[in-house]
């Protein structure tokens, strides 16, 4: 993990992350001080996450004709450039009628943004040895949840101390910084390559990340368990969390904050303790990935039947914590056991996925929280996530033998 190339990328994408919350705060304050709408603010998220589905939808195209480090280089200076125009723009053209010019800038940055996350996770086991992948993943994993757990509060008070037009201009900066490590990145000498990893046929790479998940059964079985699971964690939203504090535990709203952070440092506790004991979760991989299911879906369910607010804060952080480490260790043994030149694919598909189903399911839990409940919501997901874990351990023998056996076990192209 000492190697220039993996420090390039983590903190390039680290500093791309925290610009990606910055710039979506100076937005929501410029949109809330021109126009006071809920609704406009609410479909920054809305316009978001739809770009990154179509373009996680499309990035096999871009993989099959570009280097993953290239690729990356390229969607950072796009962002880049976009959002110094959408800079100008607002400083100078902005005005309430104007308003919606805003959201053209929202997609074509999450469009750029949405080919980042597969081509990042495919690096990582180019870019370090296969003994330090969880070390590795773990690392990455404690960097994602210091900005989603520092930068939300600091984008406020920026916006507040320096104005939203001001924090537009610094994820400008930040995002300068990321396209500058990327291109360092770019031209490093320490990435292993992966053998025929360019694509000879424009078109043959889109339905290959598909067609590879549905031919193996341990890529089915993950992927079709993190789809559920996905589907599930909605409830853990803004906007069904804060009734369920309201309406649940009977709490004033500071104690949405305080359940949102417990989350967080319970991810962070995770991710911590993923890098302290590496070698042994390596050792368990298969094995936390179904106790964690299993806890998860417990946690969830006991988080639906409590009244206290303490107790709730603690389920919070443990189901962090749990949850963590069940994504580190399944990380790992998809990157081990997925060929090299798929792995992107893989990645976008399963991307393309989990976006998809997350915006209908958004939809429909909030529909169902107002006609049943948030106590009812919560015991429907854990539901969900002990399906999950039944999926896990039924086929279990799926995941088990996808983590034995030597590199010649990876999943290879048909």
């Amino acid at each position: 993990m000492g190697k220039k190339s993996f420090r390039f990328l983590w903190i390039g994408q680290t500093m791309a992350n925290a610009g990606d919350i910055l710039f979506i705060v100076g937005l929501i304050s410029t949109i809330y001080l021109l126009s006071g709408s809920a609704l406009l603010m609410a479909l920054l998220p809305f316009f978001n996450m739809t770009a990154r589905f179509v373009s996680a939808l499309l990035a096999p195209f871009l993989l099959d004709q570009m280097l993953l480090q290239r690729l990356l280089a390229f969607s950072q200076m796009g962002k880049t450039a976009v959002l110094f125009a959408l800079a100008i723009f607002s400083g100078i053209y902005l005005t309430e009628e104007l308003i919606w010019g805003l959201f053209m800038f929202v997609v074509v940055i999450a469009f750029l943004d949405g080919w980042a996350s597969p081509a990042r996770n495919a690096l990582i086991p180019r870019l370090v040895e296969k003994e330090e992948l969880v070390k590795a993943n773990s690392f990455v994993g404690v960097a994602d949840q210091l900005v989603q757990l520092g930068m939300w509060p600091l984008g406020a008070i920026f916006a507040a101390w320096l104005g939203a037009q001001e924090v537009v201009w610094l994820t400008v900066g930040l995002y300068t910084c990321s396209t500058f490590l990327m291109f360092l990145l770019m031209k490093s000498k320490e990435i292993k390559k992966a053998e025929n990893e360019l694509s000879q046929t424009k078109f043959e790479g889109f339905k290959e990340g598909w067609l590879t998940i549905g031919k193996n059964p341990f890529l089915l079985v993950i992927s079709v368990s993190e789809l559920i699971e996905s589907n599930a964690n909605v409830v853990w939203i803004a906007a069904i969390m804060y009734v369920y504090v309201a309406e649940v535990l009977q709490a004033g709203e500071e104690w949405w904050g305080y359940i949102n952070s417990s989350f967080f440092a319970g991810l962070l506790l995770g991710g911590i303790l993923g890098l302290r004991y590496s070698r042994r979760i390596e050792e368990k991989t298969r094995f936390l990935i179904i106790v964690g299911a299993l806890f998860t879906a417990a946690i969830t369910v006991v988080f639906a039947l409590i009244e206290s607010p303490l107790t709730a804060l603690v389920l919070s952080a443990l189901f962090g914590f749990c949850s963590q480490l069940k994504g580190v260790a399944q990380q790992t043994l998809v990157q081990k056991r997925v060929a090299e030149r798929l792995l992107p694919k893989v990645y976008s598909a399963q991307e393309a996925a989990y976006f998809s189903m997350f915006g209908l399911s958004t939809l429909g839990f909030g529909y169902l929280t107002e006609i049943y409940g948030p106590r009812f919501i919560f015991l429907l997901a854990g539901g969900l996530l002990f399906a999950s874990a039944v999926l896990l351990v039924v086929f279990r023998r799926h995941i088990t033998n996808a983590g034995s056996g030597s590199q010649s076990s990876q999943v290879v192209s048909s």
